[in-house]
């Protein structure tokens, strides 16, 4: 008899960075992130500005600013057994330099598009406006106490 296989959930995690100015947020930072155990996971995102964006995966640890935690959403779910696959797709998807409307979030989205369209069990039933109304949902029941 064949072992089962193990899956993790496969989510994006906000995180506030603070304001520009009074009532002026920087946009939240957007990752994916893998739980492997209780209180730690892989957590794969951009680092940088516009000029020096690249990719860090950081591999079952807890979250590096858990104070800073605006909401996540669960988009699917990943084969223990796939996970060297899942991130070689997350490194092959292509990094926007010096453009100023291209963020973290972006990156999330098209990470989770090329997911789907590699067969990884990532949900269809979010389109990118419907993750960022989900997203701001959170942030705001984050503000109200309710998460």
């Amino acid at each position: 008899m064949s072992a089962e296989e193990t899956y993790y959930n496969v989510e994006v995690i906000q995180f506030w960075r603070g304001e520009v100015e009074y009532l002026r947020p920087h946009p939240l930072h957007w990752v994916i992130y893998v739980p492997t155990d209780p209180g730690v996971g892989n957590t794969y995102h951009l680092l940088g500005d516009t000029e020096t964006y690249t990719v860090e995966f950081r591999r079952n640890q807890p979250h590096v600013n858990p104070d800073d935690w605006r909401g996540s959403h669960t988009m699917g779910r990943v084969a223990a057994s796939k996970l060297a696959l899942f991130e070689w797709n997350l490194a092959s998807v292509p990094i926007m330099h010096n453009d100023p409307r291209w963020n973290s979030q972006n990156w999330v989205w098209d990470c989770l598009r090329r997911l789907r369209h590699q067969r990884f069990e990532i949900s269809w039933e979010l389109r990118q406006c419907d993750l960022q109304t989900k997203m701001c949902c959170l942030l705001e029941d984050w503000d109200f106490g309710r998460i």
